[in-house]
């Protein structure tokens, strides 16, 4: 740990405040809410004084010092990370974190932080998804392959020219199609197939308007095998609002809208929400479909 960081903290009330966790690494109040939210490990609350939620500086200095990856930039966020995911060529197309840290040469807590700081709740690209298998929690990796190539080449929020749209769509493919020896996702698709599905789906949800049938230039990619119950990068059956308008490529808005349109006792109510704000996915895709909603081209 570097001196100036135990010099911060010697510093500090022996109760702290998370503002005054971020200014001693400093890192900002969400990075730190991140691993409040992330590690199950993290100091307590021993006290709340006013709105402030205060722990005690030894314990979160201790935990700091056990994890110190956590204050390694480098370590975290290396910038040949989307050449050694374009490399990776893991033995499953499912992955524990361990096993996706390993593949892309960088520490467990790096895999940890982009799934908390890409949350679909503040995100309009989330990190995939991780689902349990037995007593496995596993992600896609071509899932989060395409998520990787993405973070390196974001799509502008900004409306885009059809041909930009395009080329932002096919960058993958374009650079991947005549691999002779092509990875393959649990559904048969090239990992060069994949990124399409998967940046289509990111720009149906982020409101970009992709033509009907263009997708047909891309041999072999069949949109009717990926609008599937399990066409997500990992397979959920009840989604959060923000996951539910990126898995069918609708607007946010249009999930608030709609619930609050057709509430419990219409004719045929929006699918109902549970205690989590989570609904049924193919509930609302049926409910779109039949009323008419569902968006053309959406994945």
């Amino acid at each position: 740990m570097d001196e100036s960081i135990k010099k911060a903290f010697a510093e500090l009330p022996e109760l702290i405040t998370v503002p005054q966790i971020a200014s001693a690494t400093g890192r900002s109040d969400s990075g730190v809410k991140n691993w409040i939210d992330t590690y199950d490990d993290f100091p307590g609350v021993v006290e709340v004084k006013d709105r402030f939620h205060l722990r005690l500086r030894r314990d979160v200095l201790t935990w700091l010092t056990e994890h110190p990856n956590l204050l390694d930039a480098r370590r975290r966020g290396p910038q040949k990370l989307a050449e050694r995911a374009l490399a990776a060529r893991p033995a499953s197309e499912f992955l524990t974190v361990k096993e996706t840290a390993e593949a892309l040469g960088v520490s467990r807590e790096s895999i940890q932080y982009y799934a908390a700081s890409a949350k679909p709740e503040v995100s309009s690209d989330p990190f995939p998804p991780a689902v349990r298998r037995g007593t496995s929690s596993l992600r896609s990796w071509p899932a989060v392959r395409s998520w990787i190539l993405r973070r390196d080449d974001p799509l502008p929020s900004s409306p885009l020219p059809w041909e930009e749209l395009r080329t932002w769509l096919l960058a993958v493919y374009d650079l991947e199609k005549d691999d002779s020896a092509p990875g393959l996702d649990d559904r048969g698709f090239t990992y060069a197939q994949r990124d399409v599905l998967e940046r289509m789906r990111v720009a149906v949800a982020q409101g970009h308007a992709v033509p009907d049938g263009w997708a047909e230039e891309v041999p072999g990619l069949n949109l009717d095998a990926a609008v599937t119950p399990d066409a997500s990068p990992v397979a959920a059956r009840r989604l959060t609002p923000s996951q539910l308008a990126a898995e069918l490529g609708i607007s946010l808005g249009s999930i608030r809208g709609y619930a609050r349109r057709y509430p419990t006792g219409c004719r045929d109510p929006f699918p109902p929400k549970d205690e989590h704000s989570a609904r049924d996915v193919e509930e609302v895709r049926s409910w779109l479909s039949r009323s008419g909603s569902m968006p053309s081209g959406g994945v």
